[in-house]
């Protein structure tokens, strides 16, 4: 995959369905509801769990930092001071300045993309030491999931296991969760000037140039395995709850690399249709492309991927800037 760096920004979406699922729990086991009027709602958390799942099984020269990680005897998981050592290869944290902590933090795909805040407790400052807590402000944000569908009940079945008493599962009947999200790779030119030198060195950045040229940036690379994982995450983790959890529809809108034209979220213009009678389902993105084609002159790309025999899209394809592609399909 190309190293090139990629400086666009970019807002889209991701639909992803459940059918007699339970896409994302609340504590007592059913699926998160809005307190206001019940409606089904999913966290970016839970979607972006999938997509660390699916970059850690698929790619595996990826580093993937906020993941389980079992200790040796596989009785308990490791904390994030561990984790960052064994994913980074580092000997000792405490050894480390955060000059040097950066670059490590940045060097693994998640945080490059979905940021961190690393504040290991047993790396607080002390009198001998630095504070070595960073705050990486991620160059993908991606928001919470609201139903499209609206009609979808809850319902809960009772499960027996071989070695405890009856049990219970809570399902959704159906849901079609949207989640929103934009890709701005500027927010990694912020990381350089973080942290700041000692008190002879106020004015200069901690990372000279040298040190600078070896923090990552955005790469095409990056956005095809992110592209790859909104895509496919939810229909490859396919545990029991999860189940009748599957990608339904994705859509990039690329921005010209000057452009700071800035898009409201996507969800308002998209409308669902349960398929009746044998027909299929379909997504009236009629006003989200009317939309986006007033702002024509400032987009470079619009991208839609779906799964042409399950999903019908309704919309005017006069655009010359949209490509339709398989869901399923991988760059």
């Amino acid at each position: 995959m190309s190293s090139t760096e990629f400086k666009k920004r970019v807002y889209g979406c991701v639909v992803v369905k459940a059918v007699n699922a339970n896409y994302n729990a609340d504590f007592n086991g059913l699926p998160r509801r809005l307190k206001s009027d019940g409606s089904f709602y999913a966290t970016d958390k839970s979607f972006k769990w999938l997509v660390r799942n699916y970059i850690k099984k698929n790619y595996e020269n990826e580093k993937v930092l906020f993941r389980k990680i079992y200790d040796d005897k596989f009785v308990d998981t490791v904390d994030l001071k561990k984790a960052f050592e064994l994913i980074t290869e580092t000997t000792e944290l405490k050894d480390l300045k955060k000059k040097d902590i950066l670059p490590k933090l940045i060097d693994c795909i998640d945080v490059r993309l979905f940021g961190a805040v690393f504040s290991p407790e047993n790396a607080k400052k002390t009198k001998s030491d630095e504070n070595k807590s960073i705050s990486v402000h991620g160059v993908v944000q991606v928001n919470h999931a609201i139903d499209l569908f609206g009609k979808g009940k809850v319902y809960t079945d009772e499960i027996l296991a071989p070695f405890t008493s009856i049990g219970s599962m809570s399902k959704a009947t159906e849901a079609h969760y949207i989640h929103n999200f934009s890709i701005n790779p500027k927010n990694l030119s912020s990381w350089k000037n973080v942290i700041k030198k000692e008190e002879d060195e106020k004015e200069k950045s901690l990372l000279d140039d040298g040190k600078e040229n070896s923090l990552k940036v955005l790469s095409q690379s990056d956005i095809n395995i992110l592209k790859n994982s909104f895509n496919n995450a939810a229909t490859f983790y396919d545990s029991h709850s999860k189940s009748g959890v599957e990608n339904e529809l994705s859509i990039y809108v690329t921005l010209n690399e000057n452009s700071i034209l800035t898009l409201p979220n996507f969800a308002q213009f998209i409308t669902f249709k349960k398929g009746e009678n044998g027909e299929k389902n379909s997504f009236d993105i009629s006003g989200l492309i009317k939309y986006l084609t007033k702002h024509d002159e400032e987009i470079a790309s619009i991208d839609i991927y779906y799964i042409e025999e399950l999903t019908t899209l309704v919309f005017d394809n006069q655009n010359s800037k949209i490509k339709i592609f398989d869901l399923t399909k991988t760059i």
